[in-house]
C-alpha cells in the first residue's frame, strides 16, 4: 500500500468487518437455537455468544488482513490493467451486465424479506449482490460485441453512417495475410474495393507479434505492415475497430464471426481461410484471385519485351519476369541473361503456384 494511513484504516475496516461476521453467525445460531428449544436460553448465552463469536471474527480478520490487503492490491493492480485494455464499448458492456446483476439482486433481496432484518439476512445479501453483480460484469463483458450490434441494430445509426460513406456495400475485413502480401495498400488507394475497410485490432497485434519474430524475414515483413498499416490509417482508408472476441484466439474465426454478425467480407490471401469461410456462408476476396484476374491477357504469339535476369533449367534457356511477376522462359536466351530483348510467345501455361509463359 501507498499510504501507512489508508493501511490503517483498512485493517481496521477488516477487522469491523470481522466482528460483523462474528456477530451475525452468532445471531443466527442462538436464532436457530430458540427455533428448535424454544425460548429457554439463560441470559449470559446471547451476551457470551455475541461477545465470544464477535472477538474471533475480529481477531481471524485481523491475523489474516496482511494477507487480504496484498491480494487486494493484486487485484486492483489488474483490474485496472484489464480496464485499461478494455475498448469503451466492452467497457460500456460490462458495466451494464453489473446494473443488471445488482437489480436482479435487488428483485430476490426482497424474498429475503420474510426473514426480517437481522444480521444473517444482511450477510445472505451482500453475497447475492457479490455474486449476481460479478456474474452480470462477466457476462456483459464476454458478450460486449453482440450487444453493441444490438444497440446498433435498434439505433440504425452505424447503418446510416454506412449507407451515407459508402453505399450499400458490405464491410471489408482485413486478413493479416493480405496485410503482409503487401498489395493491399496501392489496391486500397484505387477505390475498387467499396465500402467500410475494417482493420481489426486482433490482426495489428499479430502483425506486431511478426515485427518482433526472432526470424528476419518474418521481422521484416511485419515491421513492412506496420509501416503500410500507418500509411492506410494516416490516409483515412481503414477503420481500427477494437472489438474482440474473448472466446478464442484464434484470429481467423474471430474474423469469419465478425463477417458473417454484419454480413461482411473477408480479404484474404490465405486459401484455407478462403476455404473455411465457404463451409461457415462467409464472402471473401482472395488478393491472387484479384491479381490474376487482372493481369493482361497474354496469348502464343503476343510480341513481349522483358528483361532476362538468370539461367533456365534447361540448356540455352534464359528466365525473365512479367511487371505483375510472371515467369516467363525463353529459348536460347541464355547469352542474353543481363539484356532487355523482345521475344514471342510460344505457350501459356497455368500451374498450381500461378501462370507460366514459354517464349522464343
Amino acid at each position: 500500500m501507498k499510504s501507512k494511513g489508508i493501511e490503517r484504516l483498512l485493517r481496521l475496516l477488516l477487522v469491523l468487518l470481522g466482528i460483523g461476521i462474528g456477530l451475525a453467525v452468532a445471531q443466527l445460531t442462538l436464532q436457530w437455537y430458540r427455533l428448535a428449544n424454544g425460548n429457554s436460553i439463560p441470559a449470559w448465552v446471547p451476551a457470551a455468544s455475541y461477545t465470544g463469536l464477535g472477538f474471533l471474527g475480529g481477531l481471524i480478520f485481523l491475523l489474516l488482513s496482511s494477507r487480504i490487503l496484498h491480494r487486494f492490491t493484486e487485484l486492483s493492480g489488474a483490474m485496472q490493467k484489464s480496464f485499461d485494455k478494455m475498448p469503451l464499448n466492452q467497457v460500456m458492456s460490462a458495466v451494464l451486465g453489473l446494473i443488471i446483476g445488482l437489480v436482479v439482486a435487488a428483485l430476490l433481496r426482497s424474498i429475503l424479506a420474510f426473514l426480517g432484518n437481522s444480521m444473517a439476512t444482511m450477510m445472505l445479501s451482500a453475497i447475492l449482490y457479490l455474486t449476481l453483480g460479478a456474474l452480470g460484469y462477466n457476462v456483459g463483458k464476454r458478450r460486449s460485441r453482440e450487444f453493441t450490434m444490438m444497440l446498433t441494430r435498434l439505433s440504425g445509426v452505424r447503418e446510416k453512417r454506412k449507407t451515407v460513406r459508402h453505399g450499400y456495400a458490405s464491410r471489408k475485413f482485413l486478413d493479416t495475410s493480405a496485410i503482409v502480401d503487401g498489395r493491399i495498400g496501392p489496391l486500397l488507394r484505387t477505390g475498387v474495393l467499396e465500402g467500410e475497410i475494417v482493420l481489426p485490432q486482433y490482426v495489428i497485434t499479430e502483425i506486431q507479434a511478426l515485427a518482433d519474430s526472432s526470424d528476419d524475414q518474418t521481422r521484416e515483413k511485419g515491421r513492412r505492415a506496420l509501416e503500410m498499416l500507418r500509411q492506410l490509417e494516416a490516409e483515412n482508408l481503414v477503420a481500427v475497430d477494437s472489438a474482440d472476441d474473448d472466446t478464442t484466439r484464434d484470429v481467423d474465426v474471430k474474423l469469419m464471426r465478425a463477417a458473417r454478425e454484419c454480413g461482411g467480407t473477408v480479404v484474404t490471401t490465405d486459401t484455407t481461410l478462403q476455404k473455411a469461410a465457404a463451409v461457415s456462408g462467409v464472402r471473401t476476396v482472395n488478393i491472387h484471385a484479384l491479381a490474376d484476374a487482372l493481369r493482361p491477357a497474354v496469348t502464343e504469339g503476343m510480341t513481349l519485351t522483358l528483361r532476362l535476369t538468370k539461367e533456365g533449367k534447361e540448356q540455352g534457356q534464359g528466365i525473365g519476369h512479367l511487371a505483375d511477376g510472371t515467369l516467363v522462359v525463353v529459348e536460347n536466351g541464355r547469352d542474353r541473361i543481363g539484356e532487355e530483348v523482345e521475344v514471342t510467345v510460344t505457350a501459356v501455361r497455368q500451374t498450381a503456384s500461378g501462370r507460366m509463359l514459354f517464349a522464343r
